[in-house]
């Protein structure tokens, strides 16, 4: 019995080692495609990385063949059960070939959500039709990777029929020596719930450990994607935090708005979301600039030529600027367990003072849930494409192209009463990165497939003002127009943890347009907060963004990456872990420089990371907004 059990731990041994083999590859292959990205690397780190990564995918090799393992603890015999060994080993075959799959799903996909991949890419897939739709679109520029992926299941799959499968019959057990029988369980089971946890240690192993083994940039290398998605299911809930009382707390961050006006001045709003809209695209960087309306507009704007983005996804982004609320936690506010909590946004703050409120985006209605968030913030109506309803100008992947759809938006906003709040978001500049037939050798294709599509949403977004100066509305409205986060970038700076969250921000009245250059930092949850100030809002509200305008606090930018929170002020950007200082960057002058500063402004950082994230953390738990 002894040489049975022996010969059979051997077996499941050499296959989990031969797997931690092919997500050591899989790692490989994914440094290599961003080589570029990584390229302040030294061999040291590289290494240090690449054992550090061990441990984790340990965790996702174990989890992904936990069915052999058990199967291979009964002690029956398996050439006397053939059929259902068979049937366990292609069950185990497929579940661990598919997390393997995501770590291959995510080598072309960390160039637009510049992390691993969590949980939330499950809720972005059920019911979505558009996210369903670009398959197709993913297979096409991305074939080689999956053809990479299938060769390696080939492969797999014929090391696992030699190593399971081979024609010596395993002999069979006649008798059963339980003392030795029982051991051998408790070892092999020990040994699993040690491996799931990642070690002996108090605390399971979890995405932040990732910092032991690189700094805050580099983690995606140390991490694995399966191990990521598993880690944020688990993480079903904010941890309540105490450092300060609550009260005071608020106080202090001025969570609580009251602007000293009486009477507001009822302009109508305009907020203009260009999708996936990175600063380097435009006249803001000292680079050829795919966006000729935009830069112009600038120059009769208030521009903050400092401006952040709370998230990396539409999903984050979305919210952050219409309803100040960021997700500064593994999953989307929108997908979170806190998504029907009490929030304030523009709609439900603007309906006190008679306005009518709009969300306009031409995708699928559905999309990654934006009909219902428009709902929960009280849009007023909801303009997806089934309100469009004309198939004819289908993109064939996410919805109504840019052109088409913005003049849609112009004709009914031309309807409302007002004063009245409108929310466009655009969407032809996300992958496939397609654009109309008529405009393919006419505009500038620049050296990334984004920059073409950029310059569509942009050349739209001029005809989109030349059909609405010619209304009654336009003089006596304002416009925001920015982004819901960057897109792909081939600079090294723009790649960086600080590039890829730097976003364009106008603000453009046509009664006054002259050029104002803002050059503080402001985030998109500061969005509500300055443009209720702007226009004399009178009534108090909640907000965790603040009013650019304010000069009595200390203006910063704050977001949630790979488990790490970053705070940015106008010249450093500071990583934090478990709300201790990691690392502390100086980002101008488009170069991102690690530096030293004294222990007294390391605690004054993290005191003030510990009092933004305790706020957003017990409000959300304790749903108290008013």
């Amino acid at each position: 019995m002894r040489n049975v059990f022996l010969n059979r731990w051997k077996k499941v041994l050499f296959w989990l080692l031969y797997l931690a083999l092919c997500y050591q590859v899989s790692r490989g292959l994914f440094y290599w495609n961003y080589h570029s990205y990584f390229k302040d690397l030294y061999a040291y780190s590289l290494l240090k990385i690449f054992i550090g990564g061990c441990r984790f995918d340990w965790v996702s090799i174990v989890l992904s063949n936990i069915l052999i393992i058990a199967y291979f603890l009964l002690p029956i015999s398996l050439s006397k059960y053939q059929s259902l060994f068979k049937s366990i080993l292609v069950i185990n075959f497929i579940i661990s070939q598919l997390f393997l799959m995501f770590n291959f799903i995510d080598i072309p996909y960390f160039e637009f959500i510049h992390k691993r991949s969590t949980a939330d890419i499950f809720f972005q897939l059920g019911g979505q039709t558009d996210v369903i739709k670009q398959i197709p679109a993913y297979l096409r520029d991305y074939w080689y990777w999956f053809v990479i992926y299938f060769a390696f299941v080939y492969l797999n799959f014929l090391v696992m029929r030699k190593i399971f499968l081979t024609k010596e019959e395993e002999l069979s057990i006649k008798k059963v020596n339980w003392l030795y029988y029982s051991i051998n369980v408790i070892v092999v089971i020990a040994s699993s719930i040690i491996s799931i946890r990642g070690g002996l240690q108090r605390i399971p192993l979890d995405i932040v450990d990732a910092g032991f083994y690189a700094e805050p940039s580099h983690t995606v290398l140390v991490l694995n994607s399966p191990f990521s998605i598993i880690k944020s299911f688990e993480q079903k809930k904010l941890p309540s935090l105490s450092f300060f009382d609550d009260k005071e707390n608020d106080r202090l961050l001025k969570l609580i708005k009251q602007y000293p006006f009486e009477k507001m001045n009822k302009k109508n709003i305009v907020v203009i979301i260009l999708e996936s809209f990175s600063k380097e695209y435009t006249g803001l960087y000292k680079k050829p600039s795919f966006t000729p309306f935009l830069d112009s507009l600038m120059q009769h704007s208030i521009v903050f030529e400092n401006a952040w983005s709370n998230g990396t996804k539409s999903i984050e982004g979305i919210p952050a600027i219409l309803s100040s609320m960021p997700s500064w936690m593994d999953n989307p506010f929108i997908n979170s367990l806190y998504c029907n909590n009490n929030t304030q946004s523009f709609p439900m703050l603007l309906k006190k003072e008679g306005y009518f409120s709009a969300f306009f985006h031409g995708g699928i209605n559905g999309t990654m849930n934006f009909d219902a968030y428009s709902r929960n913030a009280r849009f007023d109506r909801y303009y997806g494409k089934q309100e469009y309803n004309n198939n004819a100008d289908f993109d064939g992947y996410w919805g109504i192209w840019d052109e088409p759809f913005l003049q849609f938006a112009a004709k009914e906003i031309g309807t409302f009463k007002e004063p009245f709040f409108a929310s466009i978001f655009t969407l032809s500049s996300h992958h496939p990165f397609n654009v109309p037939d008529k405009y393919k050798d006419l505009l500038p294709k620049g050296t990334l497939p984004i920059h073409q599509s950029v310059a569509y949403a942009d050349l739209s977004l001029k005809k989109f003002f030349q059909t609405i100066q010619t209304q009654t509305w336009y003089k006596n409205t304002l416009f925001v127009i920015t982004a819901d986060h960057t897109g792909m970038s081939e600079d090294a700076y723009y790649s960086s943890i600080a590039g890829r969250y730097q976003i364009p921000l106008i603000i453009f009245d046509p009664n006054h347009p002259e050029f104002n250059l803002q050059p503080k930092i402001i985030q998109q949850i500061d969005v509500l907060p300055t443009v209720l100030y702007l226009l004399q809002y009178p009534c108090s509200f909640f907000s965790f963004g603040n009013n650019y305008f304010d000069t009595t606090i200390q203006h910063t930018a704050v977001y949630y990456e790979n488990a790490y929170y970053y705070l940015a002020n106008d010249s450093v950007l500071v990583s934090f872990n478990n709300f201790k200082t990691e690392k502390m960057y100086q980002y101008k002058n488009n170069e991102l420089k690690e530096t030293t500063v004294p222990d007294s402004s390391k605690n004054s950082y993290a005191l003030q990371l510990k009092r933004i994230i305790q706020a957003y953390n017990n409000h959300l738990l304790k749903n108290d907004i008013p």
